[in-house]
């Protein structure tokens, strides 16, 4: 993948898998990544009590709690508009984007802050991928066979 200069994208996966994905891959390590941040109410807020309210304010409590953890360089808006079915009071639609910067101005967030959450980290981290699949572009694609014996029984098969 990293020869394809591929994003993987990690947020529906088992702990294990995103484990071995980062092991294995040259490209987060290099240019850092990025955290998209998922609008998704149950995501946003924990209280099961809330029966998946969420709103604006928590969701800039989110994008807030993970700069003060890995710094603004790495944030990016990651809505999943197109994967919920209920939405973020306040977020309910990119329309509403403004908001949420406003919200983050409040909460001392300069211009370059916000340009990088908005799409400059994101455009960092493709330009960084590009980079290594042009590095990697000498290098044969993997032709090997799955081995068959080790995947009988299971609904991800070969037919070699």
């Amino acid at each position: 993948m990293n020869r394809l200069g591929m994003l993987i994208d990690l947020s529906h996966v088992a702990k294990k898998t995103m484990i071995d994905a980062l092991n294995v891959t040259k490209a987060p390590r290099r240019n850092g990544g990025v955290v998209m941040v998922n609008f998704y109410p149950y995501f946003v807020n924990c209280d099961p009590k809330a029966e998946g309210n969420a709103t604006l304010l928590q969701v800039a409590d989110h994008i807030q709690y993970i700069k003060s953890k890995i710094g603004v360089d790495y944030i990016g808006i990651g809505s999943d508009f197109d994967g919920i079915e209920i939405v973020t009071h306040g977020l309910e639609d990119v329309s509403k984007f403004p908001y949420l910067f406003a919200e983050l101005i409040k909460r001392k967030w300069t211009d370059e802050d916000l340009k990088k959450l908005a799409g400059l980290n994101i455009l960092r981290v493709l330009k960084e991928a590009e980079q290594v699949k042009q590095e990697l572009s000498y290098l044969p694609p993997y032709e090997d066979l799955l081995p068959v014996k080790e995947y009988v029984n299971t609904t991800c098969r070969t037919d070699f």
